[in-house]
């Protein structure tokens, strides 16, 4: 085969797997006159050593996550954010990588790769091929990475997916006597034992009901109405008020809106009432939700009807 077809080929085969393959690899399968040239041409990048990738994805997160777990050991696992990304936890997937190793590794890694030495083993995983730290491990190091936005928000989205609980990220912090920001983290979690789920119900917790008059509202009361399972955000069992804080992401949608009003009616049939605090007016103006919720319990206290269900 003549050798532009070879090099042709490698890249197809590059470009179809979508994952980044050994020097060796290539050069058996397609000769290593066809790697040496495409890498001339620059279509191929060398991500790590001897670890190639074509040009048009040699820059892509999942891309650079298999290449890694190719040239690191097998007790070398994905961590932080990256492992975060992995296990589907943020929106947008990081530049960066954090891999945890349990004993030194001797080796120059690149700009984009971060190796942590971890005096005791995180518990590991296997999602698609690449080895991630399991999601408490991953959350903790996330939070030395970026404690205010990365973070929180895998943090939140593993406890409303259930793939994790505040109990055992403080049960995966015991492994790790030095994690920047500690205390902070310490104190973060400590908002979230009552089952906070999401990063506005976090904010809503204390800019609008941070108050003494509405520490009654009760955190993600479970509801059952006419056979649908349901859990508010917030509820005051003397007033029979619910507090939903709504954020574009699961609430923005004419779907999502038409669902919302599906359940209200079916609480206040129920004999509850719902108060709904869109995400403009959490972050933006707290004091006029705050007033919102304090004029809605004083409505039903006045002579709202018991709820016949529950």
């Amino acid at each position: 085969m003549p050798r532009i077809a070879r090099t042709l080929d490698l890249l197809a085969d590059l470009e179809r797997e979508e994952a980044p393959q050994r020097q060796g690899h290539l050069s058996r399968k397609h000769g290593r006159a066809a790697l040496n040239e495409a890498r001339r041409d620059g279509a191929v990048h060398a991500l790590l050593p001897r670890i190639f990738a074509h040009h048009r994805t040699a820059e892509a997160f999942t891309t650079r996550a298999h290449a890694a777990m190719e040239w690191l050991p097998s007790t070398v696992a994905l961590t932080g954010l990256a492992a975060c990304a992995v296990h589907g936890l943020l929106e947008d997937e990081p530049q960066h990588l954090r891999a945890a190793a349990p004993s030194p590794l001797h080796v120059r890694s690149p700009r984009w790769l971060t190796l942590r030495r971890c005096t005791r083993a995180a518990t590991t995983t296997e999602i698609d091929g690449i080895r991630v730290a399991t999601v408490s491990h991953a959350i903790i190091h996330a939070w030395e990475e970026d404690p205010t936005g990365g973070a929180r928000e895998a943090i939140f989205a593993a406890l409303r997916e259930g793939k994790t609980t505040v109990a055992k990220i403080r049960d995966a912090l015991s492994y790790y006597p030095r994690v920047k920001g500690r205390r902070r983290f310490l104190a973060f979690l400590a908002h979230l034992h009552n089952g906070m789920h999401s990063w506005l119900e976090y904010v809503g917790a204390r800019t609008v009901l941070n108050t003494p008059d509405l520490a009654c509202f009760k955190y993600q009361r479970r509801f059952v109405l006419e056979g649908h399972v349901f859990f508010a955000d917030r509820y005051d069992p003397d007033s029979q008020t619910l507090v939903e804080f709504d954020s574009a992401r699961f609430h923005g949608t004419p779907e999502q809106r038409a669902y919302d009003a599906w359940r209200d009616e079916l609480f206040r049939r129920a004999g509850y009432d719902t108060v709904r605090l869109p995400y403009p007016d959490v972050v933006h103006s707290p004091r006029a939700c705050r007033a919102k919720v304090r004029a809605k319990v004083a409505e039903r206290l006045a002579g709202a009807p018991p709820p016949s269900a529950s």
